[in-house]
């Protein structure tokens, strides 16, 4: 189905404009809370601790999400995590001296918090305010708001500050949590558009919804591919940082191209996948070895410029497999476990980039970084590879198997 037909629906409208203010809040929150721990400390340290800080909570309050999403009102959930997100994002205003700093770190943890109870909710919701021919146009209009938010939060975030100061940011940022918390309260939503089928029992606990995904041979290759992908990702996005400072010698003109140019190609990418709904399995097959290899090429660049233009390239068919991928977890997860199959999700992929983005600085300290990039690229590719062609197999076994009982049937 066409995205922009999908888009004519409020309460779509609604839940992509909460992620579209909530997200640029976000980034302009980041950028000013870095700048304002250099400006008060001086020192990397605190830096890294605030880094830190924002991957502890996924592994500790992510599988928490998942069971309110499966338990509770989502939208109530949302509606929670999105106000007392607002309440918190102003306590950075009270930062004013280096003894402060402690606020920036509870300050930071608690917001991630609060986004690791709401994510597994956003995501799950979606199949109850789309039908299900319009999942996968909706997911790539949420991809194309993701790459949107990237683009732009990058872009203008530090020119934002420099403009205004760091605590306009902090009161942008919260007033962007209490509209998002308007909007989503907005929502009207109903019930899953297919009814569960008997052999489908109600899971009663993360082992059960582990249980089931190993079972299935399409959602299986899915998840691993997900969970997987940040092995190689973390490390990309560390060299980001060090190829536009130390390779290209571009400083943060060249940090802000490569981030915009990973923000459009998410835009593109989201966009492109509205045009081929109706082949989520070879999109899904396909994209995401197409995006390691070109993040593989940035490695032989000659120049920031080119190094952009394959950022751009591999975030479009990253966009581009994302959304198929999400939209086949959604179509054979029941409804009644996708919470907890996203937060499994958000949380493996979170603690992995995490460590990854640690072993990428441990490699960089010896390695050099075209050397690293190759690795990294390559890592993504033959996972994406080897993910990719379960996926397909999956996928032929099944549509071999309704078509012999369409014809026992006929």
């Amino acid at each position: 189905m066409n995205a922009f037909l999908v888009l004519r629906k409020p309460n779509l409208r609604r839940l992509l404009t909460a992620n579209l203010f909530s997200g640029i809040g976000d980034w302009f929150n980041s950028v000013a809370v870095l700048s304002l721990l250099m400006e008060l400390t001086g020192t990397a340290m605190a830096v890294g601790i605030t880094l830190a800080l924002r991957t502890l909570p996924h592994l500790l309050f992510g599988p928490l999400g998942g069971m309110l999403a499966d338990r509770c009102d989502k939208k109530k959930v949302m509606v929670v995590c999105d106000f007392a997100r607002a309440a918190i994002a102003l306590c950075f205003l009270l930062v004013s001296s280096a003894a402060d700093t402690w606020l920036v770190y509870c300050g930071t943890f608690l917001l991630v918090v609060f986004s690791s109870l709401y994510n597994p909710s956003r995501l799950s919701i979606l199949p109850q305010i789309v039908k299900r021919d319009e999942l996968a146009a909706a997911n790539a209009l949420d991809e194309s708001v993701y790459g949107v938010v990237m683009a732009v939060g990058s872009m203008i975030g530090g020119i934002f500050i420099a403009l205004w100061g760091a605590d306009v940011a902090f009161v942008f940022n919260s007033l962007s949590f209490v509209l998002s918390g308007v909007l989503i309260s907005r929502l009207t939503v109903g019930l899953p558009e297919r009814e569960e089928r008997a052999e489908t029992v109600a899971a009663t606990s993360y082992r059960d919804v582990l249980t089931f995904v190993w079972k299935q041979p399409i959602v299986r290759p899915i998840l691993l591919l997900t969970t997987l992908w940040p092995i190689g990702g973390g490390i990309v996005n560390v060299l980001i940082s060090v190829y536009a400072f130390q390779v290209f010698h571009a400083g943060d003109m060249g940090i802000g191209l490569l981030y915009g140019a990973i923000g459009l190609g998410f835009i593109a990418g989201g966009m492109a996948a509205s045009r081929f709904t109706n082949r989520p399995y070879k999109i899904a097959s396909a994209s995401l070895a197409i995006e390691g290899f070109a993040l593989l090429l940035t490695s032989f660049s000659p120049s920031i410029y080119v190094t952009a233009l394959f950022y751009t390239l591999s975030t479009i068919a990253g966009g581009m497999g994302n959304a198929s991928l999400r939209t086949l977890l959604m179509e054979h997860v029941p409804g009644h476990t996708q919470g907890r199959v996203f937060a499994l999700e958000a949380t493996v992929s979170n603690v992995l980039i995490g460590f990854s983005m640690l072993a990428g600085g441990w490699l960089l300290s010896f390695a050099p970084p075209r050397l690293t990039g190759f690795a990294a690229g390559a890592c993504i590719t033959l996972l994406s590879i080897v993910f990719g062609l379960s996926l397909w197999r999956a996928s032929r076994i099944a549509q071999t198997q309704t078509t012999r009982l369409l014809a026992k049937i006929e």
